[in-house]
């Protein structure tokens, strides 16, 4: 994994501070990094406070943004989001690309702890999509046809109770899990003072340089 694609909204603050830090701090020349936005404008400069920050820390950086496009996603061999909604829109446009994409926060996630529960939310996510799917498979008729409940002694009321029974256990597993594992999200700086950005230049930061010392690691066990 050598190629990495970073993600936000507009491509002007938060993905191309992580380029940025990326391209400074990369151990190999093999790395590279691109930028892109969800919801870009062509060409647009950086934000005057993500500049700033860079320029705080040494970082000079000639930037236009770029709209996110399936050949970015193509070039990549790692795409990593600023947050879960960006990695959910990244799916759903572009599902081919769903095993590449992850937010950047859990990407480099490392304790035992936060990993087993990450796993967790993942079996619990997948088994309420199940559970869900097989209930309007076998309640097909009856949802799709609710004139009918009635002479079948059925209600939708009667139909949401047997849903809920069904998932309730998975989404209140989702939840708890969701409230105990660190946020997943940078902080989106845009519009703050001096201090929120250099808030987030740190969160990206921290997460860039372990994202680094993960691929290093797996190069060092690729060439051993």
């Amino acid at each position: 994994m050598e190629r990495v694609l970073f993600i936000c909204t507009g491509n002007t603050c938060r993905s191309p501070i992580a380029e940025a830090i990326f391209q400074e701090k990369r151990t190999s020349e093999r790395m590279e990094a691109k930028s892109a936005g969800v919801s870009s404008v062509e060409g647009m400069p950086m934000s005057e406070g993500a500049k700033q920050a860079l320029a705080r820390h040494g970082l000079m950086e000639s930037h236009q943004s770029s709209y996110l496009t399936e050949s970015m996603l193509q070039w990549a061999d790692l795409i990593l989001t600023m947050t879960k909604a960006h990695k959910q829109l990244v799916i759903e446009k572009f599902p081919s690309f769903a095993s590449r994409t992850h937010t950047l926060k859990e990407y480099v996630m490392d304790d035992e702890e936060s990993l087993q529960k990450m796993e967790d939310l993942k079996s619990h996510m997948a088994q309420l999509e199940l559970n869900k799917a097989r209930f309007f498979a076998e309640k097909e008729r009856q949802v799709d046809h609710p004139d009918d409940l009635e002479k079948e002694q059925f209600s939708v009321e009667a139909l949401e109770k047997e849903l809920k029974e069904q998932i309730e256990p998975h989404e209140m597993a989702v939840e708890r899990l969701e409230w105990e594992l660190p946020s997943p999200d940078v902080r989106d700086p845009f519009g703050g003072d001096e201090s929120i950005y250099e808030a987030t230049y740190q969160e990206v930061e921290e997460a860039v340089e372990r994202l680094i010392q993960k691929m290093g690691n797996k190069n060092k066990r690729y060439d051993a």
